[in-house]
């Protein structure tokens, strides 16, 4: 058996003595894992209460952390930050302007966009607030989570064009706009306690307007490059902006970056390609740093205590709690979250005949879990039984009933949006 040994050989038993040994052992490690994943949940949650703190200080009201299909990075100093936004195809770099110095601004933004385009992707993770909290919470730990291999090759490099320049000239034009509306010292100039003492003597509503409200003061673009520069007036602040399009047909790269291990997998584990890449699309956008609040990881979107867990026994043989990093990794992410649809049809849902039933059956559990599914068609968590209700069914029958009968809205949208993804790239699975 796999993953048990003995200091030295075991005594004589029958085999209903081995049988409890088993399970003694089975429930033992389980209870290991839940041990693991308790504190490692805290953790994650700490790193998010941790990070927003941080994050707060200089940009209260406006806390941006990373979401499945947008990444968000943190410069050093927190005042300058980057929103990588997969499904929209762009990204947002933005930077407080300090004593009216346009020309430093702007060197924080272009410093920015040039560790969003470094070769190694060791600089993206240095951008990683959530990340590098939560990897000094586990640090005062003693848990130990699997790790990825060393950094890869930065692929957010292939999507960012070249030159992001903007003339000086233009630069200057900012310049003078901002000496024209900051003859008074609250914008751009104003310290974190004179400008909170001044919202908190605003009536409430006024308050949040003060501090949310946007003023477009001067714009420019480089209509070649999909390159534009934004004077932003926000609340007591002043804050350049610059937005970034990604070259053209990015998700195409993004798609192709990975697709050696798709299709090695989908062989591997017989998911087709199709399937996997759908996945892929609606999970997160092509973002390989995506994060959930459930929370769920990659390009997958992979739960460590659930999926991960039994994703990694049965690719490795061991049940294991994994760490964001490894998750992060497109080839991890991509091996566990293929092995666990697998998983899915083969094992958890085997009873369904009909293999398009199994379809839709697991492709709603991807999403909602197998209990959620089984309680979709029977009121309780028992697969066996609900697997006699689908079998009386068919496929069409089995899919009207999910979108009409899944508990959650979200879980609907996703068995719309898998089936009809797959259907485009189902010319990968000749």
């Amino acid at each position: 058996m796999r993953g048990f040994t003995y200091a030295s050989d075991p005594p004589d038993l029958n085999f209903d003595e081995i049988d409890q040994l088993l399970d003694n052992q089975f429930e033992e490690k389980n209870n290991q894992i839940d041990a693991i994943y308790e504190a490692y949940s805290k953790a994650i949650d700490d790193a998010f209460k941790g990070a927003s703190k941080k994050i707060s200080v200089h940009w209260p009201k406006d806390i941006r952390l990373p979401s499945k299909s947008i990444w968000v990075g943190y410069a050093q100093d927190l005042k300058t930050r980057s929103f990588v936004n997969y499904k929209k195809g762009e990204v947002i770099i933005e930077t407080k302007i300090k004593d009216n110095n346009i020309k430093n601004a702007n060197k924080n933004i272009h410093q920015m966009a040039r560790s969003l385009s470094s070769n190694n992707n060791s600089d993206i993770v240095k951008l990683d607030v959530f990340s590098k909290e939560l990897k000094n919470n586990l640090a005062k730990t003693d848990i130990n989570l699997k790790e990825p291999k060393p950094d890869k090759y930065n692929t957010l490099k292939l999507l960012i064009p070249e030159n992001t320049k903007i003339k000086d000239s233009k630069i200057a034009s900012f310049t003078k706009v901002m000496q024209k509306v900051t003859k008074t010292p609250e914008i751009g100039k104003t310290d974190t306690k004179t400008a909170q003492k001044k919202r908190d003597n605003l009536p409430k509503k006024q308050t949040k307007n003060a501090i949310t409200q946007e003023t477009v003061l001067n714009t420019t673009q480089n209509i070649k490059s999909g390159v534009k520069l934004e004077l932003i007036k926000k609340g007591q602040d002043a804050i350049l902006r610059m937005s970034i399009k990604f070259v053209n047909n990015y998700q195409k790269i993004l798609m192709e970056e990975n697709f050696d291990d798709v299709k090695r997998f989908s062989t591997k584990y017989n998911v087709p390609v199709s399937i996997i890449l759908a996945i892929i699309e609606t999970e997160s956008s092509f973002n390989p740093r995506a994060v959930s609040a459930v929370p769920a990881f990659g390009l997958m979107q992979l739960v460590p205590k659930t999926a991960g867990v039994d994703a990694h026994n049965y690719v490795h043989g061991e049940k294991r709690i994994v760490s964001p990093d490894f998750l992060f990794d497109e080839t991890n992410n991509l091996q566990l979250g293929t092995a666990y649809f697998k998983l899915l049809q083969s094992r958890y849902l085997r009873k369904i005949k009909d293999p398009q039933s199994r379809f839709y059956c697991a492709v709603a559990s991807y999403n909602t879990g197998i209990g959620n599914l089984a309680k979709t068609f029977i009121k309780d968590k028992n697969l066996s039984k609900a697997a006699l209700k689908i079998n009386n069914m068919t496929p069409e029958q089995v899919y009207q009933y999910l979108i009409v009968n899944l508990p959650a809205q979200e879980t609907k949208n996703y068995l719309k949006k898998i089936v009809s993804r797959k259907a485009k790239y189902e010319h990968f699975d000749s």
